[in-house]
């Protein structure tokens, strides 16, 4: 094939996979709303096991152990925090209310919104931002095991089919995330 081809099939497959970038990046795309993926971990499981993770996205993998509260196993080998303070679960924040809402909403960490006592949670409607995703997704607590036995549980939203995914694009050895400056998208190789 002459020089002059392959390149313009080069530029024609690169312009292609720009433009797939941004097909499903609006804001919406980052939304997960309604309560439909249930996980549940019995009280005194590993956490270091997979099926005792829910591994939301690369990024965001949360368990819990016996004791204290929950935390990213993705970013962080144990809870840190103590009542009311501490970063974990790394990488996420959360409001109370819904993703229909979720631009005016208040973010906080985890042990904040708990306000020193987990089991408040259950039953009440959440939202947790996957901050190095930029991902909102609705979340319930629907149980707090309490008195050293660990356990919880919770439904969560998923994605839409197809909402921002790119089918295909990694058999090629590159594709696109989004970074963390608004709008911005990010080819990958």
């Amino acid at each position: 094939m002459h020089h002059r081809a392959i390149r313009s099939l080069l530029q024609s497959v690169a312009a292609a996979v720009v433009a797939a970038c941004f097909v499903g990046t609006a804001p919406a795309s980052n939304l997960w709303s309604g309560l439909t993926y249930p996980f549940v971990t019995a009280a005194g499981s590993d956490p270091t096991l997979p099926a005792n993770q829910d591994r939301i996205t690369d990024n965001v993998w949360l368990t819990r152990a016996n004791i204290q509260g929950i935390y990213n196993i993705a970013q962080e080998a144990f809870y840190q925090g103590a009542r009311r303070s501490g970063p974990s679960p790394m990488g996420t924040e959360w409001a109370f209310g819904t993703t229909a809402n979720y631009s005016t909403l208040t973010y906080r960490s985890w042990a904040l919104a708990a306000n020193g006592s987990p089991p408040s949670l259950v039953g009440r409607s959440m939202v947790v931002h996957l901050i190095d995703d930029d991902i909102y997704l609705d979340i319930r607590f629907t149980a707090w095991g309490v008195g050293g036995v660990g356990g919880f549980s919770y439904i969560r939203a998923v994605p839409a089919p197809g909402a921002g995914v790119l089918l295909g694009m990694g058999a090629l050895g590159f594709g696109c995330r989004r970074s963390r400056r608004a709008g911005s998208v990010v080819l990958a190789g």
